[in-house]
């Protein structure tokens, strides 16, 4: 009888000494998955303003052509089409939200063509407004596309044949639709000849019209394409 109870008592243990093994083993393993799964489902930091953004950009113009960009591998695909009126530059730090003058030019050093450092590419007040605006409420690794706005600016300059000789152009050369860099200093109007001491930085304007003896340039843009990498505070 004894033996009876302990062979019973052993088989009854077994199932369910198997199901604890069983079970621990499954909460070992749904707490593993659950780690790695973890940074996948981790909320990405989402840029406010007051924060810092370290951004890589493209600037596009009104027709939608690349002329300034952070990206390299768009640069070289440029340069394959044909396309050689494009700067490559390093990507920038700003304030989320933050807002400059308008007229205000940073510059940003221009990596390609090379220029020793000694070039940069002008971005205008308007368009780090616009950019560090956009930027509120992305997330990192996030890209959008940013529509710039000038306010009441048409950003357009007048200038005759001799203005352009003056700025060492052959007037010829200059046909509407074409692309030309013109220097900017921290005033919007375009400098000629040596009347300032400043070192402009350098933006493409774009011919809008042509008399025989004028030209019109524009030198606002379209957009701005931004990527947001970082949010370093």
């Amino acid at each position: 009888m004894k033996q009876t109870q302990q062979k019973t008592s052993k088989n009854d243990n077994a199932p369910w000494m198997k199901w604890a093994y069983v079970g621990i083993a499954l909460l070992v393993a749904v707490a593993m998955v659950g780690t790695y799964l973890a940074p996948m489902f981790e909320k990405k930091q989402t840029a406010q303003i007051g924060n810092t953004a370290v951004i890589g950009y493209t600037i596009l113009s009104e027709d939608g052509r690349p002329l300034v960009t952070t990206d390299q591998n768009l640069l070289i695909s440029e340069y394959e089409k044909g396309n050689n009126k494009i700067f490559l530059t390093s990507g920038l730090e700003m304030p989320v939200g933050g807002q400059v003058s308008g007229e205000n030019i940073a510059p940003v050093p221009i990596l390609y063509p090379e220029t020793n450092g000694s070039v940069s590419f002008g971005l205008l007040g308007f368009e780090t407004n616009a950019i560090s605006a956009g930027l509120v409420g992305m997330q990192a690794g996030e890209t959008k596309t940013i529509s710039l706005s000038y306010g009441e600016n048409d950003f357009e300059a007048n200038l005759s044949e001799e203005d352009i000789v003056r700025l060492g152009f052959n007037f010829t050369d200059w046909e509407v639709g074409g692309l030309i860099p013109l220097g900017l200093t921290v005033s919007p109007d375009i400098p000629l000849g040596n009347e300032t001491n400043e070192i402009p930085s350098l933006r493409f304007g774009e011919v809008v019209d042509k008399t025989p003896d004028s030209v019109v340039i524009k030198y606002r843009y379209g957009s701005a394409r931004v990527t947001l990498n970082a949010i370093t505070g």
